[in-house]
């Protein structure tokens, strides 16, 4: 009874409002009055929103979606679009996966070995013998191998050679840099930041060392000069780079000491990159070996 007589009172106050209403709706000042009210509140918040109270406040409440974009912008460039840099205790590594599955067939040219040391150094091309300025990796069975990053670095040149092979070359320091050659189904490009171990391209045979069959050709070299690869395997990056050896220059000069170290020849090829292999001389005729050992 009470909740009925509740809502009787409910309907008859709404319609009493309502008529209120409707009353002052026919007055001459209700229509202005409300326009006039509905200005002041409108010039209230716009004065409110320009005053420096205002902007402060808007301010504030920008700050801290600002920050956060700048932290997360900071994040990537430390993340996912930053390259790795090499450790300054990561040690030289052989070229390769699994060290067991390869051997290493042909190696260094050391001036300071024996003659027989140094034949069994030399590559013979073209009627001519040019020591290597590195060493020659081959799978035990002959067959391809992927060839890996030896140490973190920078790629900072890939070729396509006619007689040397596909070529990469990887700077790990200021003056450190590994060479490869001989490669095929090169991974890289030029201005890539790879790791240790990764993958750079598969070997392969090429022109110049023929009968190497398939391999890769590693190099190792300080300011542009050549050190003998198994002497630099398992050393720190820090240590090749500080020790004292070939001190002429720096990692950016080496194209220049390339050119600048081959000798002059009448062969066409010489121009495809063989000034990096200084030429022992030899002759037409079959005599080449001998030469080659005595000039050794």
């Amino acid at each position: 009874m009470k909740n009925k007589e509740n809502q009787q009172a409910a309907a008859r106050e709404r319609r009493g409002m309502k008529d209120r209403l409707r009353a002052w709706s026919k007055q001459k000042w209700f229509w202005p009055a409300a326009y006039l009210s509905a200005c002041a509140f409108l010039l209230g918040t716009y004065f409110l929103i320009q005053s420096p109270a205002g902007t402060d406040q808007a301010e504030e409440e920008q700050a801290p979606e600002e920050e956060q974009n700048a932290q997360e912008d900071e994040g990537t460039m430390e993340g996912g679009d930053s390259l790795p840099a090499a450790s300054g205790d990561e040690t030289l590594q052989m070229p390769v996966m699994n060290e067991d599955n390869v051997d290493i067939i042909g190696y260094y040219y050391d001036h300071d070995a024996s003659a027989e040391e140094q034949q069994d150094s030399l590559v013979y091309y073209n009627n001519m013998y040019y020591q290597n300025k590195g060493i020659d990796i081959a799978g035990q069975e002959g067959e391809p191998f992927e060839v890996t990053a030896a140490a973190t670095g920078e790629v900072v040149n890939v070729e396509d050679d006619e007689i040397l092979g596909q070529v990469v070359d990887v700077k790990h320091t200021d003056n450190i840099v590994t060479s490869y050659s001989s490669l095929n189904d090169v991974t890289v490009s030029e201005g890539d930041t790879i790791t240790q171990g990764s993958v750079i391209g598969t070997a392969a045979k090429n022109l110049y060392n023929k009968d190497a069959g398939v391999h890769a050709h590693f190099e190792v070299r300080k300011n542009g000069e050549p050190l003998d690869p198994d002497e630099a395997f398992h050393q720190q990056l820090t240590a090749l780079s500080s020790e004292n050896g070939n001190e002429n220059g720096n990692g950016e000069e080496e194209q220049t000491a390339r050119d600048d170290e081959g000798d002059d020849s009448d062969n066409e090829e010489d121009s495809s990159g063989l000034e990096e292999f200084p030429i022992l001389e030899g002759d037409d005729n079959n005599n080449n070996e001998e030469n080659a050992e005595n000039n050794g």
